[in-house]
């Protein structure tokens, strides 16, 4: 999935892909949190404006 959302300062290009971690932890290199969320969870936490279409999307699709 790819989504472009224009911020008043910046335009922002998302690439999703649908993937299995085969091995290892992941690990938050860039970030202050990481965690796994079902499509259920979605509403209860806080998401950039650029993430709104994309979890529109997933929330669509289940």
């Amino acid at each position: 999935m790819d989504v472009v959302h224009e911020y008043l300062d910046l335009t922002v290009h998302l690439t999703l892909f649908h993937a299995t971690i085969r091995e290892g932890t992941p690990q938050k290199l860039e970030h202050n949190d990481i965690r796994w969320i079902t499509v259920d969870e979605i509403d209860q936490y806080e998401f950039c404006p650029a993430d709104e279409e994309i979890l529109r999307r997933l929330k669509d699709a289940y």
